[in-house]
This record gives structure tokens, sequence and C-alpha cells, in this order.
């Protein structure tokens, strides 16, 4: 009975457009109160135990590293790398966009960090190329879920706080797959762009004559150079980041610390693009999206917690091995529960509270735990991306200018190859494991 009154008033509170922490917090208590014996006063224990973590502590520092690259060139010089890389192709621009994200996304570990700093650069060169705004937004969109699957990664840093599985291993084992998926990407807009005829690369500045492939190399590879020579300082940042934690200098906490003074130190002395007036803005924006994203953390540890005393997980656990005690099967299961899941909560949330509950099955069954956070990694990314609840669809149309309805049908056939790709991650687990001991 109290999980019945518990996630029918969240769906109610959700329904009527009540923020999801307040549905979450509010749902938990009212069930509690009513079906439960336990003392009320744990609400406030395990929202304090929620947030009070040092592993936790590295998601605002990585959140402020990412804002401050954003608005401190290191975004931009990005972008620059990246168009050096594959500005020659149908649908450079959008090339470039996606790319650019990839890189971004393994500097601030954060979908919609990534897609507000590369869509606001990105958005308005592709409405100058003849893209239509609504496809330019849905680039940026899917681009921007690469973030949370490529290191370091905040829905690994919540998964392994979740569940006390290595964040280092789990940064290792997103290596591929989030290459693979922004690959999968690229690719897809190289083909819609020749389908509709956008920015085909007869029409590219770079290319305005025939010229042998020999001298083609030569350009291509003095345009990367002089691009990685620009962009030297922004390049590194991800190998002082992931070197220092895969060497054993630093934690992964430690590491966002790192990536905020490293960020800051080449924003405000190196490249000069931000003035003190950018730094307390970026301050402020991150002490506000660190609320909202602390208050959610919070709650949903009680919320998670309140599940474990009702023995939620071991039902879960007992259910679907009932379904089936084939692996395969039940990751099938797994994941269209997480796709369902990823439409309605966001991505921090939906980790704390479904991580506890799924991880009994899933070690039942034998499928390695950091493999299994690659699964609910990139299930919950393409959560990102899905209507009513898409956080990067905001960010998209926003920076767009657009509404999001007028979206949705660019959204479908990438959404699909999302799901193409989680599949082959889900059922062929060397693609997350190779890199893992």
């Amino acid at each position: 009975m109290a999980i019945g009154i518990l996630f029918i008033s969240m769906a109610i509170l959700l329904l009527i457009a009540v923020p999801v922490g307040f549905a979450i917090g509010g749902a938990t208590m009212l069930s509690m109160f009513t079906s439960s014996d336990l003392d009320m006063v744990i609400n406030s224990q395990y929202c304090y135990s929620g947030i009070f973590s040092f592993t936790v502590m590295a998601i605002p520092f990585f959140m402020l590293a990412g804002l401050i690259m954003s608005t401190g060139g290191i975004a931009k010089r990005i972008v620059n790398f990246a168009a050096a890389l594959i500005d020659f192709v149908n649908g450079a621009i959008g090339c470039v966009s996606i790319i650019a994200c990839m890189f971004f996304g393994a500097l601030s570990g954060s979908g919609m960090a990534t897609a507000s700093a590369i869509g606001s650069m990105m958005i308005p060169e592709m409405k100058k190329r003849g893209y239509d705004p609504a496809y330019a937004a849905t680039i940026i969109c899917f681009g921007g879920i690469v973030g949370p699957i490529i290191p370091p990664s905040l829905s690994f840093v919540l998964y392994g706080a979740s569940t006390n599985v290595s964040i280092p291993d789990l940064f290792l084992a997103g290596i591929l797959p989030g290459t693979l998926i922004g690959v999968i990407f690229v690719a897809t807009n190289i083909v819609m762009c020749t389908i509709s005829k956008t920015d085909l690369k007869s029409s590219n500045d770079v290319i305005l004559e025939n010229i042998p492939a020999r001298e083609f190399m030569k350009r291509r590879i003095k345009n990367i150079l002089i691009a990685t020579k620009e962009g030297f300082w922004a390049l590194l940042s991800p190998v002082i980041i992931l070197g220092g934690i895969y060497s054993g200098v630093f934690t992964p906490t430690e590491a966002a610390c790192v990536s905020v003074v490293y960020s800051l130190i080449i924003s405000l002395f190196v490249y000069k693009d931000m003035t003190l007036k950018d730094l307390y803005k970026t301050f402020l924006d991150t002490a506000v999206l660190n609320g909202v994203t602390s208050f959610l953390l919070g709650y949903s540890t009680v919320f998670s917690t309140f599940m474990t005393f009702e023995k939620v997980p071991q039902g879960i656990t007992e259910f679907l091995t009932n379904v089936s005690e084939n692996p395969y099967i039940v990751l099938m299961f797994i994941n269209i529960i997480l796709l369902i899941v990823g439409c309605f909560l966001d991505t921090v949330p939906a980790i704390i509270v479904m991580a506890p509950m799924l991880l009994p099955t899933v070690k039942a069954l034998n499928i390695d735990p950091v493999h299994f956070g690659v699964i609910m990694a990139v299930n919950l990314a393409l959560g990102l991306c899905s209507p009513p609840y898409g956080c990067n669809l905001f960010v998209g149309a926003a920076v767009a200018k657009i509404k999001m309805e007028s979206m949705f049908k660019y959204i479908l056939p990438y959404f699909i190859i999302g799901v193409i790709a989680l599949l082959i991650i889900t059922y062929i687990p060397a693609i997350s494991l190779v890199f893992v001991k």
C-alpha cells in the first residue's frame, strides 16, 4: 500500500507541474506518514547524508568548470579544433557541432552544459549555412547527450556514489561507448544533410576548387596543426584530469577541483576571454544550478531509502528473474524501464532512485555492475532528448529561439539511432569493459 501511495501521489504531483524535487519529497513524506511506522525525522537525516559525501562534491565542481569553459574561450577553441578535423564533408558545420560536443563533454561531464555552451556558438552558424533552426537545435541536443557518457561524467559519479562501484572504472568504461555514439550521430548528420541537400561540401568555404589529394592532405594537416596549437591549453585539460585520476594522483572529486582551477587560470590569464564580471556571473549561475541539483539529490536519497525499507528492490529482482533468467531478456526489460523513466525524470533523481533498485537484479544475473552503469548512463542520456522532460530539448529550443514542438520530426530519427547504439552497447559488454581491469 505504501508503494502505491508513493507512486500515485508522485505521478499526480508531476502531472500538475510540481517541480520534480518537491514531487519526489512530497510523495515520499506522504507515503511515509500514512502507511509506514518509520520516524519522519529520517527525511532530514537522509537528505543530509545524500549530499554530505566527498564523492558527491565532484558534481558542483564539474558544473562550475563547465560554465567557466563555456565563457572563458575554451569552448570556442574546441569548436575550432573540431572544424579542422571534419570541415570537408556534407553537413560539415553539423558534424563540427557534434564533435565539439564530444570534446566539451569530456571537459564538463554535463549534457546540459555542453548543449548550452556549444549551442550558443554553433546554432547561429548553422542557421547561416541554411540549416533549419529546429534541425540545428536537434543536432546540439543529441550531441550534448554524449557529455554524460564520455569521462569525466556526472552520471558516473552519481552511479558510483549510489552503488559503491569504482568511479575510475566507470570513467574508463565510458570512453568507447561515448565515442561510438558520437561517431554514429556524425554519420547520421552527414546522411540527413546529403538527403536534404543542406551544407553540401561543394558549397563549403574550405573547398573552392578541385585540388590533388596530396595537396588536400597537406592543407588538412596544416589546418589541424594550427587548430591544435591555438587550442593546446583547452585540449590539455582532459589529459590532466583523466591522467591524474588513472595515475592515482588524485580522486575524481579532487580532479573536479583541479578542473576548476585549471580552467580559471587558462580563461583569465592565458586566453584572457573572461572578465571578473563574467567570473562573478559564472559563480552565481553555478550556485543556483547546484542548489537545484542538491535538493533533488537529497530527496532522491530519501526516496530510494524508503523503497529499500519497503523491499522494492527485492520485489523488482524477483519479478524480473521470474520473467526470465536470461540476462539478455532482462536487460531488454530494464532498458525499456529506464527509457520510460528518462522521459519523466532528470538524470540526477533517476540514477539515485533506480540504481539501488536495479543493482540487486543485475548482480543476481552476474551482469558486471560497471557495464550496467554504462547502460544506465546511455539510457538516461537519451532521456535528455525525450519529451516531455528532455532537459537538452529545452536548452536547444531556448538557444535557437524556437518552439520545442518544431524539433519533434528531427528528434525521432536521432532517437532511433541512439536506441540502436544503446542495444549494441548493451549486448556487446566488451565495448564498455575493454579498458577496465
